[in-house]
């Protein structure tokens, strides 16, 4: 047998109308003419005693194949014959499923057409699986080739045991028959005559009902009776017409029906005349076995006193399967006779079956106990070899390894963990024994494997099955328990993916969720969520790409996701070796595990975390990928979703130190211990961590050049059997299976390595020793003091301790903290300004870790202010970890300041010593002069975005601060720097808006009298240009030049204008003068700032003929005026008087349009005269 690709979709049926005349035209002349013009034929193609002609196999006897792959089988004849019959068949392990195309066979270079359900028969429901082609009738001699090419497999599956078989029909003696027809026929001479050899009746058989009608009783218990209506045909044998019948459909069980010893068969003739054989050796039977072949049997057949009726009993018990064909040798028709056909089966007698197939009561809830958790919370996986046994398994390392709890001649599936009693629930599938029989609620005690079958699972108020299909209720695959109970379904594509309830009190189910289809062949919940059940299609459905389906139990709602491109932290994604998920189960920590399932080497799995699970839109993390994992032909996985009794729970903690850095070879490296313990004396599950390296100061893994890498495990590992920790520890009598992975960089520095640790007794701990060389800084400095190294540890159990508390850790290091939110005035001074600022250097902070001291030498505080601020100096206070204040040191200048020595290092006492913080505290106050006039709403560093701006700001790049922006300042601590800031805020601006009499005197002075009232004016900021945009009715564009102040001056004329931007562009328009006044031509453009003193600056821009601005000082100068408060004065005319200074007001304006129009009028007149 060979494989080849399948290159695209056949197209297995064409229908049209001209093929369907031909082949009925073909059917006419191959079945009314043929069967009289060649009789050998058409008798040879019914008879049941054949002989084999010798076949060698040229393909191979075992192959293996994936999806898409194309099956043919191979091989050349040994001897001389007629070939009427051929048989392909191989035993498939795996998910053998054919896609819809065209068979073609080939014998001896012609191609033999085929047609399914007519010449050939296809049985890939049983195993093994066959293929049989009949009709046949072609000359062969030795060595002639023969080949059977199938249409594509869909899944994944291995055939073993190939093999073909040829026959052909030995010569029958039909002279004997011939002779029991003639003694046989009606003494009347026209039933003879007609009956035996007439020309025209041989020509014309009568043939009805082709696709014959058929009744049945219930399938209750006792006998089974079903009525075919009509003989599918009538089959020549030497010249008697016997009646052919086809088992209907309805009435198989996996493409067979077993008719047991002593079953009664009815024959009534309803049209014309039939005839019962006189000759003994014609009493009997011809059907096909179960794969595929004819056989015979011997039966009893009698008249009854019935008219034309005959009652057959078989002397034996046969299975009938294949195309499901029956003929009775020990009857034949008269001219027009048409036969129906009743079955009555008796109920076969009670096998004898083990203990552990009896039915039995429900078990009551049952307790935990402490065998169960040995490798730490259970995951329990059910695996197959074959069709004749399930396995029960508890997973652990990792999905490496699995303990066998016990084995059962009962192959079930749907393996789920019910929380309200502890027990594990399953359904059996058929394996072709009564004792066994598929569609059986199975309730197993997870602490020993032992099963109690519940019997057969009913529909609800009924004795009858609630399963849609014989495929739903002996294959089904999948199930899990909800919050609202136990959902079974088979999601394969041998049956129809619907859904079942069963109520395990009860042994009932019931169809939901209408016409919903779930395509994941296991499904799992999440603590938490558990009215969901999650799962991953198949490829079936899905195809090439991961699709995640999310089923609401007390709905019916599906949602699906697309994960095909999910990573985890190394980016290593998921690549699917089988044909599904067949393993769901819930991690103790609360994420999903997903495995696939294959008799296939290097089976998958992977742990995913879902946050926000009943959102539209969750968030998925790849947590782990596990490869090779055991291979198995069924399987399926369940876990206990509740958290173990607190007596049984582990904690694993995670501890991170910086063990040294030195050179090796040339080359500076930083070697850190990571240590993973299980702090209990109970087993742990164990788990997996991520070590994020500092590739700020440090090299990540890299494919070329300085590279991390993991240099094996420390000596404090603990040795279980004398083993120490390792990747190959698996089995029993085996050390603890640890080991840590490196992504592949091949285009880019990977900053994460991961680590795992299998099942860890209590009290144990593994040591991971990794190292990475050092980077330097642009002055050539190692960055060798301070990088912050961090490892996260996901344990698989649930823990006695909150995964923050010891699953995080991290080495020593320190921060920037700004203490103050805004610069602090200092009191007594004009425009001096403090910022204060704590330097803090730490110890780790984990409970249960235990680390040497930190030490730390040259500490130092650069400030790096906006231009506008002069440095003054510094003053430093120091506070130990015990809390203990230093004396205050002051620096003087823009620094930087040094905070700490190298030949002076503090060490730190980390927080488990008593009293101590674990931090080092340097509280930094800066001191500085500011000129607010360097202050601008425009600066913004290079390659930042035009808004927000301002060089008051503070701006973030790649985690440190912009120097030369708002009070930047940084710290370094053996090249690695932290930086905080201070934003400086703008300081707003009242302004005073005052409308006075025009004093044509003194225009250009600020008032203190004639302040005007019942003036109406609105104020409008700038656009970013400083502009004033107007919409095309001329009104004010509030979009880009929004308002500020709309008012009417009150009879003593101020109106103030609170918190205005200092600097910021403005336009004041006026909407009304007030009574005798003329009103402005034009909006007046006037500016906000501070000069160097800090005093309130408006500046007159435009459209301020009548304007004068200052502040309050500026009218009056006494000690108690506010200079910070700016005055805006706008002076309007009486109507007629002009000013003496500014623009030439409206006199002359008005003269000339009037001159203008006495011309026009004067011309107007002369025209018209």
């Amino acid at each position: 047998m060979s494989w080849s690709k399948n290159q695209g979709c056949q197209v297995g049926w064409r229908i049209n109308r001209v093929a369907a005349s031909i082949i009925a035209t073909l059917t006419l002349i191959f079945g009314l003419v043929a069967p009289v013009s060649f009789p050998n034929v058409a008798g040879n193609s019914a008879i049941a005693q054949t002989k084999d002609i010798g076949i060698n196999l040229d393909s191979a006897g075992t192959l293996h194949a994936v999806e898409g792959d194309t099956p043919s089988f191979e091989g050349h004849f040994a001897e001389d014959g007629i070939v009427e019959e051929l048989e392909f068949s191989a035993r498939s392990v795996g998910s053998f499923t054919l896609s819809d195309g065209d068979y073609t066979l080939n014998i001896g270079g012609e191609e033999v057409p085929l047609r399914e359900g007519n010449n050939l028969i296809v049985d890939t429901s049983n195993n093994p699986i066959t293929f049989r082609i009949t009709g046949l009738s072609t000359q062969v001699s030795p060595g002639t080739p023969i080949s059977l090419k199938t249409p594509s497999i869909e899944g994944e599956a291995a055939l073993k045991d190939i093999s073909i078989t040829a026959r052909t029909a030995l010569q029958e003696d039909v002279s004997g028959v011939d002779r029991a027809a003639g003694e046989d026929s009606p003494k009347t001479p026209e039933t003879e005559s007609k009956e035996e050899g007439h020309e025209e009746e041989a020509q014309q058989p009568h043939v009805a009902f082709r696709s014959a009608p058929d009744t049945a009783s219930p399938r209750a218990a006792g006998d089974r009776t079903f009525t075919i209506g009509s003989q599918y045909e009538y089959i020549l044998k030497g010249t008697r017409f016997i009646p052919d019948f086809q088992i209907p459909s309805n009435q198989l069980t996996n493409g067979t029906i077993t008719l047991v010893e002593g079953t009664e068969i009815t024959l009534d003739v309803t049209r014309d005349k039939g005839y019962i054989a006189p000759n003994q050796d014609d009493l009997k039977i011809f059907y096909n076995g179960k794969n595929g072949g004819w056989f015979e049997a011997p039966a009893k057949y009698e008249q009854t006193r019935k008219y034309n009726q005959f009652k057959v009993v078989l002397s034996t018990t046969i299975t009938i399967g294949g195309s499901a064909h029956i003929q009775f040798m020990g009857v034949h028709r008269g001219r027009n006779t048409n036969f129906s056909a009743t079955f009555k089966v008796p109920a076969p007698p009670a096998p004898r079956c083990e203990a552990d197939a009896e039915i039995k009561n429900k078990q009551p809830r049952r307790e935990l106990t402490k065998e169960e958790f040995s490798h730490g919370s259970p995951i329990y996986v059910v695996t197959s070899e074959g069709r004749s046994n399930s396995s029960l398994n508890r997973q652990y390392d990792q999905g490496r390894n699995y303990e066998k709890i016990s084995k059962t001649p009962w192959v079930y599936n749907a393996l789920a963990y019910d929380p309200n009693d502890n027990w594990l629930y399953a359904v059996s599938q058929d394996r072709g024994e009564p004792c066994y029989p598929g569609g059986n609620l199975l309730q197993i005690d997870p602490s020993n494997g032992d099963i109690y079958n519940l019997g057969p699972i009913q529909k609800r108020g009924s004795s009858g099955s609630p399963f849609e299909t014989e495929g739903d209720q002996n294959v089904i695959n999948t199930g899990v328990f909800t919050s609202e109970g136990y959902f079974i379904g088979n999601t394969s594509t041998s049956g129809t993916r619907h859904m079942y309830k069963v109520n395990t009190d009860s042994v009932t189910a019931q169809r939901v969720f209408g016409d919903q289809k779930s395509y994941s062949e296991d499904w799992a919940v999440l603590p938490g969520a558990e009215k969901y059940m999650w799962g991953f299609q198949s490829k079936a459905q899905s195809g090439d790409t991961l699709i995640l389906e999310r089923i609401d139990t007390q709905t019916g709602k599906i949602k699906t996701w697309d994960l095909t491109d999910i990573e985890t932290l190394d980016r290593r994604k998921i690549s699917n070796p089988s044909s599904s998920w067949g393993k769901a189960w819930t991690y103790a920590n609360g994420n999903l595990g997903f495995g696939s399932g294959s008799t296939n080497a290097n089976q998958l799995g992977f742990e995913l975390k879902i946050t926000n699970s009943s959102a539209d839109s969750p968030k998925f993390e790849l947590v782990n990928i596990m490869n090779n994992l055991p291979a198995s032909y069924n399987t399926d996985a369940a876990s206990n979703v509740v958290a173990p009794p607190e007596q049984l729970q582990s904690n694993l903690a995670v501890k991170k130190l910086r063990s040294e850095t030195k050179q090796i070879k040339g080359e500076a490296r930083t070697y850190w211990t990571i240590t993973v313990e299980n702090t209990t004396e109970n087993p742990s599950s164990g788990g997996s961590f991520f070590e994020y390296l500092p590739t700020d100061t440090h090299y990540g893994v890299n494919a070329k050049g300085k590279t991390a890498r993991f240099e094996g495990f420390g000596p404090g590992s603990s040795k279980v059997n004398g083993k120490g920790p390792g990747p190959d520890q698996l089995g029993d009598q085996s050390g603890i299976y640890a080991g840590m992975d490196l992504p592949s960089a091949t285009e880019r520095e990977e900053r994460y390595m991961r680590g795992y640790v299998g099942t860890m007794p209590g009290k144990t701990k593994v040591e991971f020793v990794v190292s990475s060389p050092i980077r330097q800084d642009k002055y050539g400095n190692l960055k060798t003091v301070c990088s912050p190294n961090k490892v996260g540890l996901q344990a698989t159990d649930s823990e006695t301790s909150p995964a923050n508390d010891d699953n995080v850790a991290t080495e020593a290091c320190f921060q920037k903290v700004e203490k103050d939110s805004q610069p602090q005035p200092v009191e007594g001074t004009e425009n001096e300004y403090t910022a204060t600022y704590n330097v803090v250097v730490s110890a780790p902070d984990a409970p249960g870790f235990d680390t040497n001291d930190v030490v730390y030498g040259k500490l130092t505080d650069t400030p790096k202010f906006v231009g506008a601020a002069t440095l003054i100096g510094a003053s430093v206070v120091f506070k130990d970890e015990f809390n203990n204040t230093g004396e205050v040191k002051t620096y003087s200048g823009a620094g930087p300041y040094e905070l700490n020595e190298n030949d002076k290092p503090k060490i730190i006492k980390p927080k488990k010593t008593s009293g101590s913080s674990g931090q080092h505290v340097y509280e930094v106050t800066v001191r500085f002069r500011l000129d607010r006039t360097k202050l601008n709403n425009s600066s913004v560093p290079a390659g930042y975005p035009s808004q927000p701006s301002g060089n008051h700001r503070c701006y973030i790049k790649a985690g440190l601060h912009e120097p030369n922006f708002g009070l930047m300042n940084e710290v370094e601590m053996g090249g690695w720097k932290d930086t905080g800031c201070i934003p400086i805020e703008d300081q707003k601006m009242d302004v005073l808006v005052q409308k006075v009499s025009y004093d044509k005197d003194a225009p250009g002075k600020l008032q203190n009298d004639n302040l005007l009232g019942g003036a109406e004016f609105a104020v409008h900021r700038g656009d970013t240009e400083g502009n004033l945009q107007l919409r095309a009715d001329g009104s004010v564009n509030t979009d880009t030049n929004p308002l500020v102040k709309r008012s009417e001056t009150a009879a003593s004329g101020p109106v103030q204008l609170k918190g205005l931007d200092a600097p910021g562009v403005y336009y004041l328009i006026e909407t009304k003068a007030p009574q005798g006044y003329n009103l402005l031509s034009k909006p007046v453009k006037f500016s906000t700032k501070w000069d160097a003193k800090g005093h309130a600056v408006i500046e007159v821009l435009s459209g301020g003929a009548l304007a004068v601005s200052g502040n309050e000082c500026s009218k009056v100068d006494t000690a108690d005026c506010n200079k910070k408060i700016g005055i805006l004065q706008i002076a309007d005319v009486t109507k007629g008087e002009l000013p003496k200074t500014g623009g030439s007001g409206v006199g002359l304006w008005a003269l000339t349009g009037a001159v203008l129009v006495i011309i026009g009028c004067c011309v107007l007149w002369r025209r018209r005269a």
